[in-house]
């Protein structure tokens, strides 16, 4: 699968370490294999066994002492946005933990990431073994950049080749040269030790496991070495992301929140045309936390009772003020002894939050320490056009017997269906239930709607009025 993009997710490994110039020569350790062995051998529950060798070593010199290791501190800083997703993800496929060092050796974390053969995104998928996985690409949008659904990709892809071979290693060798290769190289070396049988790979993927193991090394202790990561700024760290279902253009998005069309790009790789296209199986979105309630809000509003879009006279929303104006920076005290995780469970940040924010380099925090922490200081809302209220149903009285009304009379009944506004999110049949005398059919073939169909809020249902009894439907 990987095997030609694999050329370019080595080639920064490749040039790290091939370079000959020194950087920080005066400040950063010496290099010594012995410590290095220790260390990997200190970290917890390897995927598999990190063992040390020359190919390993040089990987890890060239992350930590060659002038391309200034590439490092890019890579540790942008940990600080894409870890906490990708952990999430593993989490939520009980996958090990240190499957996110990946993404460092392929990409190296940079979802815009493009290789010669056509490789893209923080795991750097072909074209072909994107659309495998159910990754859209096309003139709208490219979801090898997305960072949710091209880590799910990955995982699925990971998960596949670990349950063909039983061993991570023989799983990233998969990843990168295909299972076809490694399959082979089993065959012809009687094994399914990845050391034992690498000899029979391609050199690249024979590589790719030693590149593996120095990016592990690098995150796990980069702070020992003196390398300072370059974090993104505040409105890049603190953000949230929504799942739409509807088009929206970052124009749109642009008045709603005053951001600028590029921090929304920066944000938003995977979509091509400054458009997220209508995609009834949803896309993601990620803002700045602060700016997204205004985008909730007009989703929300965006229905015929609101006329959201009214709102808009064709000019941008005027830009607010500097990022740093945009965030309080308030202070946590350590009382006791305790962990970086659990003081950010407990601050709902992220681990590789606070570490940015505090230059932490241990993973336990001493009492009396104390802690930066940031949050908006105002979450910007959107309040369109005011909404048209609801009618109270009026009871039903029961007419005088002297006035009550020939059976054989039929009302005039209005030629245009009733309309009814979906207020929550149900499916098709539910909604029907609510009238006494309209069979979900009706409705399906008034609507050219699909029988499992599920309705959003916002979406509008015709109802023939002379299906209707007078049962109204329940809030």
């Amino acid at each position: 699968m990987k095997t030609q993009c694999f050329k370019l997710s080595l080639g920064l490994l490749v040039s790290l370490a091939l370079s000959c110039q020194p950087l920080y020569a005066d400040s950063t350790p010496e290099f010594d294999e012995a410590t290095i062995i220790d260390r990997l051998e200190q970290i917890e529950d390897p995927i598999f066994e990190l063992k040390y060798n020359s190919i390993v070593g040089a990987y890890i010199r060239g992350y930590l002492y060659r002038r391309e290791a200034r590439k490092a501190e890019l890579v540790t800083g942008r940990a600080v946005l894409y870890f906490p997703t990708i952990e999430a993800l593993l989490a939520k496929h009980s996958m090990p933990q240190q499957l996110k060092y990946l993404p460092v050796v392929e990409s190296a974390l940079d979802p815009h990431a493009i290789s010669p053969v056509g490789a893209e995104g923080l795991w750097q998928f072909m074209p072909g073994t994107a659309a495998d996985y159910g990754l859209k690409v096309n003139d709208y949008v490219d979801e090898r950049r997305d960072p949710h659904k091209s880590t799910e990709a990955a995982i699925h892809y990971l998960k596949k080749a670990y349950e063909k071979y039983g061993d991570w290693a023989l799983a990233l060798a998969a990843y990168n040269g295909g299972s076809g290769r490694v399959s082979r190289a089993i065959k012809r070396g009687r094994s399914k030790n990845f050391w034992k049988i690498r000899r029979y790979m391609p050199r690249e993927t024979r590589n790719y496991v030693p590149a593996f193991i120095a990016a592990t090394y690098l995150m796990e202790y980069y702070k020992q070495y003196d390398i300072e990561p370059v974090y993104p700024d505040l409105e890049l760290q603190i953000t949230e992301a929504i799942t739409v279902y509807d088009a929206i253009s970052f124009y749109r998005i642009g008045q709603l929140t005053g951001l600028s069309i590029d921090r929304i790009k920066t944000l938003n790789p995977a979509y091509k045309r400054d458009l997220i296209p209508n995609d009834p199986t949803g896309n993601f979105l990620i803002l700045p936390k602060r700016v997204m309630q205004a985008v909730k809000d007009y989703m929300e509003a965006k229905r015929p009772d609101h006329l959201a879009d009214a709102f808009f006279d064709g000019s941008p929303v005027k830009a607010l003020p500097p990022i740093p104006d945009q965030y309080h920076q308030t202070v946590y005290f350590v009382t006791q002894e305790e962990s970086v995780a659990a003081v950010a469970e407990r601050l709902k940040v992220s681990v590789h939050q606070l570490i940015a924010w505090n230059q932490l380099k241990t993973d336990t925090l001493d009492a009396g320490l104390e802690l930066r922490v940031f949050y908006p200081k105002k979450i910007r809302r959107f309040q369109p056009m005011p909404r048209v209220p609801d009618l109270d149903h009026l009871p039903a009285v029961p007419l005088p017997a002297a006035l009550q009304l020939p059976g054989a009379y039929q009302p005039e009944l209005p030629a245009v269906p009733a309309h009814f506004v979906i207020r929550q999110r149900q499916r098709l049949l539910e909604f029907s239930s609510q009238f006494q005398s309209v069979h979900v059919n009706d409705i399906i073939k008034m609507n050219g709607l699909a029988s499992d169909a599920k309705l959003r809020p916002g979406n509008v249902v015709k109802i023939p009025w002379s299906l209707l009894s007078a049962v109204h439907p329940s809030e």
